[in-house]
């Protein structure tokens, strides 16, 4: 299956303070007609996914509306703040739309938002969850997600480790002792779901997403050149409908067919370590704007590794990995 990810515009209704977006002068002219061709042509050669991102992408609905136009019997993803999502829920359920809430929990509030405050009723749900300096206790941030979950809400708690990209974030960027942390408790937790659901059956669902995140890179199998935001199977777009190494900061532009040289060449350049790394497969590189790169290097290599040796030793990974999928 190939995914398309195209982020809208860098417009938002909440502006959090640790976001790494950066906006272009380009944004406003919009997706023209060829990318709308792309689609279609990727469309007829198998199965495709759309992501909508931002920004804000709910900002956006017009032209969200023209894509699924255009591909209506492709699938469809947004990855949303929730606000106002009770506005946009009937077009998103009459096409299937899996949704993604952002939603950081824990003791700080850095969003004045929270989504979860109303209970959504709705079938293809999940929470992306920014962790930074400050807000790195996963078990506190359970603990928000359990009400919900109690009233009937099948969410699981998956954590996106902010990316420290400009002086304007700085402050919200993990330390050594934060990463060491998350490293810690993200392999309990792990534990936790594949020990439950090999003594018992039982899979404890707000635990799905840490372990899926894992799961689904282990069977990336990314090439050198290949990254975590553009392959073989994942394009990522930005506003005018161009092909870019980074939806936030899109100041390295892809080619549609060399693709895969220039990020390669990238690589070479910034990150020569890639080469020959036993977790490129599943890492992809990292974030190639993040100035923490070589932290966050050591913590995904730590991180990939582990889960590679239990993946090797333990059956009930792949077990569990099927039944998720």
């Amino acid at each position: 299956m190939k995914s398309v990810t195209i982020y809208l515009g860098s417009k938002c209704n909440m502006n959090c303070a640790y976001c790494h977006r950066e906006p272009d002068p380009d944004e406003t002219k919009g997706l023209p007609p060829e990318f709308y061709s792309r689609l279609q042509q990727l469309a007829k050669e198998g199965p495709l996914t759309v992501k909508f991102m931002g920004g804000e992408p709910t900002l956006y609905m017009d032209t969200i509306k023209k894509v699924v136009e255009s591909v209506p019997d492709a699938s469809f993803a947004i990855a949303t703040n929730g606000k106002n999502l009770e506005w946009f829920l009937p077009s998103f359920r009459a096409n299937h739309f899996k949704i993604a809430l952002s939603y950081d929990g824990g003791d700080v509030d850095l969003r004045g938002f929270n989504p979860l405050e109303k209970l959504v009723d709705y079938p293809y749900l999940s929470i992306s969850t920014t962790i930074f300096h400050g807000n790195t206790d996963f078990r506190k941030i359970l603990a928000q997600f359990r009400e919900k979950r109690e009233k009937g809400m099948r969410i699981s708690f998956f954590p996106h480790l902010v990316h420290h990209t400009s002086p304007a974030n700085a402050a919200y960027a993990l330390t050594k002792e934060d990463y060491a942390s998350v490293l810690r408790q993200w392999k309990e937790l792990v534990l936790e779901l594949v020990e439950g659901f090999k003594e018992t059956g039982e899979i404890n669902w707000e635990l799905t997403a840490l372990f899926w995140g894992l799961f689904r890179r282990l069977e990336a199998n990314y090439q050198y050149g290949e990254t975590y935001c553009f392959g073989r199977n994942l394009f990522k777009v930005g506003p005018t409908g161009k092909p870019c190494s980074c939806l936030y900061i899109r100041d390295v532009p892809l080619s549609w067919t060399n693709w895969q040289k220039q990020q390669a060449a990238l690589l070479d350049y910034l990150f020569p370590k890639c080469k020959g790394c036993k977790v490129y497969g599943m890492c992809g590189g990292g974030c190639h704007k993040s100035l923490d790169h070589e932290q966050e290097c050591e913590f995904y290599y730590a991180l990939y590794s582990w889960f590679q040796e239990l993946a090797d030793k333990e059956p009930a990974v792949w077990r569990l990995g099927n039944a998720l999928q």
